[in-house]
């Protein structure tokens, strides 16, 4: 049986350091998938300008460059995938089946991009990164691991349904919805072979 996020997250700390939730969120991600990575990491390797991040602050086109650029240059078996929710097909029920299914598998992390305002359901301001780290179908509820703790907590919960109108919010800054990165471990060749097999032998 496989780990859920939150067993892996839990074993993991991060605090972002000012108006740097995306660069945290990318660090948290790839270290809860075994690939230990600092905040400082990313800035060094990317050659981000820090005084751009900090004052203006990354989208999520720019986060998920980011992240391509952080994997890729360290030559990192991870693929990043980016999902902007103003995509007809990402409805509701589409959101809801890929986190049920994200959370118990262990080859992927998924960074969601979100207002925190209606996420939380009170007046908190601007856009946030964290890490999604549970899902219960019973409660429809989502566990968020929070790249911020000393301000929103480690670990919070709120609806689905909400999380979701959330992350469709529109960016200003980018004139487009928000929405998630999907960070991924990449299989070899022989991986690929031994998942398959008992799939051919079902068949069979």
């Amino acid at each position: 049986m496989s780990k859920r996020d939150l067993h892996t997250i839990k074993l993991k700390a991060f605090q972002q350091p000012i108006r740097c939730c995306n660069i945290t969120a990318i660090a948290y991600g790839l270290t809860a998938l075994g690939y230990p990575t600092t905040i400082d990491d990313i800035f060094y390797v990317t050659k981000l300008p820090i005084d751009t991040v900090l004052d203006d602050g990354m989208t999520l086109a720019e986060t998920y460059d980011t992240g391509v650029k952080y994997c890729e240059d360290k030559n990192l078996p991870i693929s990043v995938e980016v999902e902007h929710f103003d995509k007809a097909s990402m409805t509701l029920d589409v959101f809801t089946k890929e986190i049920e299914r994200a959370v118990s598998d262990e080859n992927d992390i998924h960074i969601l991009n979100f207002n925190v305002d209606i996420a939380h359901g009170i007046k908190l301001g601007g856009g946030h990164f964290s890490l999604l780290a549970d899902y219960d179908p019973e409660t429809q509820n989502i566990t968020i691991a929070d790249t911020n703790p000393k301000r929103y907590t480690r670990f919070w919960k709120c609806p689905a349904e909400r999380m979701y109108l959330a992350c469709i919010d529109r960016d200003m800054a980018s004139d487009r919805a928000r929405g998630m990165i999907v960070l991924r471990k990449v299989q070899s060749n022989d991986q690929k072979a031994q998942n398959q097999e008992p799939m051919l032998e079902m068949v069979g």
